[in-house]
């Protein structure tokens, strides 16, 4: 069979349909653009994931498109068999405990779900262009807070074996990718459940020799400790970027959001680490709009913001989830106090980037080439992070994949652009 396979959602779900690919491939079948048959991996986070989900699968029912249909992916996880009414034109709905069978079930119709834990998933058949990949290095998440739907979509934390891990990063590094970016739901609790941790599982990949740069991505502020931060300072191969969702930071809302640290620990975790990696790049990602957050605890917030300066930021309006604790909450907000909440925290955010990347200009620094665009070649920074951050808009002879030093002649509000060095 001929497979087109569509992959929506974050990153881990990625490495999952990169994993059904290649088992796909070593089953027989055929991955292809052109596919008698579509596998949709779906994402089912918050609403309007659910709602992308389900759009995409509609756009290929309404169309009157005759392939086969399978539907895989997070959307499963959380509707089940619900799905089956939804959407009887679905010829086969697979959950992720079946992806190991993916090349046996596909030709089959019916709804085929077991729950059980993904957290090997190798090997697979890369997607993204070199030098880029991702590493996922652990399932489902321990850390319960009360918005949130991964604990029962994706299960509790479940941590890949070390030597697991090491034989998958050293097929990536022998395979040409030099930025490996290591993933998982809160990378920072990893290892908790096999008595292991982070920082182990760092210094052990760090042993491998090569040309090539590891970038952190989710790390929940409560699990980050002093040793990780010093591995972090102290080895070079690891990219001075750090991706911790702070959410909010006042102490009423992380309470009621389960997050298990309070404003007095966020400002002693980032003065930690502002005053051992001076240099490094910080990431946050806050929710606006969460229930009982007044015009204070929004204003406060702005202001720590404004304090921390973080380098990227990403915010989200509150998404009320049937069965998360937060969704029987008082006080849900109406919608456009958080549409309005969300523009100003955005506009706060703008203004902070557009500095921040201002005090780049004329420095050195290492660029991602991506691709061509038209006639200009545009990657990234090496701290800037696919597909979330800016990007970096390439003068001067280069080429794709590459890792180039550069000079940043000048910067905009998210993106850059740098001039390639000889």
């Amino acid at each position: 069979m001929n497979f087109k396979i569509i992959s929506l959602g974050c990153p881990k779900n990625l490495v999952e349909t990169e994993y059904m690919a290649d088992r796909l491939e070593r089953g027989g079948h055929i991955i292809s653009e052109q596919g008698d048959s579509i596998i949709i991996n779906t994402c089912a986070f918050i609403a309007d994931a659910v709602r992308e989900s389900v759009n995409t699968i509609l756009s290929h029912i309404d169309r009157g498109d005759r392939r086969r249909l399978i539907v895989t992916g997070c959307l499963v996880e959380r509707y089940k068999e619900q799905l089956k009414d939804l959407l009887p034109e679905v010829d086969v709905f697979v959950g992720r405990g079946y992806y190991h069978e993916i090349e046996k079930i596909v030709g089959k119709r019916g709804f085929f779900y077991k729950k059980d834990p993904l957290p090997d998933t190798f090997p697979r058949k890369i997607a993204t262009s070199k030098p880029t990949a991702y590493l996922k290095i652990m399932d489902g998440c321990n850390n319960m807070c009360s918005y949130c739907t991964v604990p029962f979509i994706r299960g509790p934390l479940v941590s890949r074996r070390i030597d697991h891990i090491r034989e998958e990063f050293l097929w990536l590094i022998e395979s040409g990718y030099r930025e490996i970016n290591i993933i998982g739901q809160d990378i920072a609790s990893y290892g908790r459940d096999i008595g292991n941790s982070l920082k182990d599982l760092l210094m052990d990949l760090l042993r491998i020799k090569g040309d090539y740069f590891l970038r952190l991505l989710y790390l929940h502020p409560l699990h980050i400790d002093n040793g990780l931060l010093d591995v972090v300072k102290n080895e070079e191969r690891i990219i001075k970027y750090l991706d911790i969702p702070i959410q909010h930071s006042e102490d009423k809302i992380l309470n009621l959001m389960n997050r298990g640290y309070t404003k007095a620990y966020l400002e002693s975790l980032f003065e930690r680490i502002k005053e051992n990696i001076p240099q490094c790049v910080l990431r946050t990602t806050l929710i606006v709009g969460f229930p009982g957050e007044t015009d204070v605890d929004f204003s406060n917030l702005c202001e720590f913001i404004k304090k921390w300066r973080f380098d990227n930021l990403g915010a989200f309006k509150y998404s009320r989830e049937d069965g998360t604790p937060a969704y029987r909450l008082k006080g849900h907000l109406r919608k456009n106090i958080k549409d309005r909440r969300l523009k100003e925290i955005m506009e706060i955010q703008q203004d902070i980037s557009r500095k921040n990347l201002k005090r780049l200009e004329g420095s050195e620094s290492l660029v991602i080439v991506e691709e061509k665009d038209d006639t200009i070649m545009t990657g990234r920074l090496i701290i800037q992070s696919p597909d979330i951050d800016g990007i970096a808009f390439i003068k001067g002879e280069c080429y794709a994949g590459e890792i180039r030093r550069c000079k940043i002649v000048k910067t905009l509000d998210y993106d850059v652009i740098v001039s390639i060095l000889n």
